[in-house]
């Protein structure tokens, strides 16, 4: 299942990207959870990221992971603004 969520950030996108890609990384794993694309707003204040999860049953466990909450609180990610926008069935990547 490929979705497409948006939250708030205050450190920045550069510290999020950090949070993702070295951080979160054991904890993608175990969750089944693949990230494909992000972004970020102009004042890098909001990320968006378009993600896919091989079980969609491990998204809540991976979201409620203590570790999880406290490194992605670390790197700014204000958890209460986690939203899911929708669903995704088809998207390319240029």
């Amino acid at each position: 299942m490929k979705f497409l969520s948006t939250f708030e950030i205050t450190k920045g996108f550069d510290r999020w990207l950090h949070l993702v890609d070295v951080e979160l990384k054991p904890f993608l794993n175990k969750y089944k959870l693949k990230v494909h694309f992000a972004c970020a707003n102009e004042d890098q204040t909001r990320a968006y990221d378009m993600s896919e999860a091989e079980d969609p049953n491990l998204i809540t466990g991976f979201l409620e992971d203590k570790e999880v909450q406290r490194l992605r609180t670390e790197a700014g990610v204000n958890l209460s603004s986690f939203e899911t926008l929708t669903s995704v069935s088809q998207f390319k990547v240029w």
